[in-house]
């Protein structure tokens, strides 16, 4: 969680990403047990979302790897929850190798 909470700060840095205008986090977690860490690691580094800005499916879809952020996207799409101009940034740690990538995304 380190890793990837310094490379959020960074990116929010870089990219001056305003994160009270950001609509939704979608982590994909493998675990629920790795939210409260996350949540934690990035709120030390200054650069917190607030748990009512994240999306997961983990509980009802399982861990489909990084296929996640694609199926949190498509029931947040058919659940109508999605409206322009709405920013996303989806985050996917590949822990076999311990790195992450994240993507941001605004809804047309």
């Amino acid at each position: 969680m380190p890793s990837g909470a310094k490379m959020w700060k960074e990116l929010v840095d870089k990219y001056n990403i305003d994160i009270d205008k950001l609509t939704w986090f979608l982590p994909h977690l493998s675990s629920e047990f790795f939210r409260f860490k996350i949540d934690e690691e990035i709120s030390r580094l200054g650069v917190h979302i607030p748990q009512e800005k994240w999306f997961t499916n983990l509980t009802r879809v399982g861990n489909v790897g990084t296929a996640s952020p694609y199926f949190m996207l498509e029931e947040l799409l058919n659940e109508g929850k999605l409206k322009k101009g709405d920013t996303i940034v989806m985050m996917v740690p590949e822990s076999a190798r311990f790195s992450y990538a994240y993507a941001g995304i605004t809804v047309v």
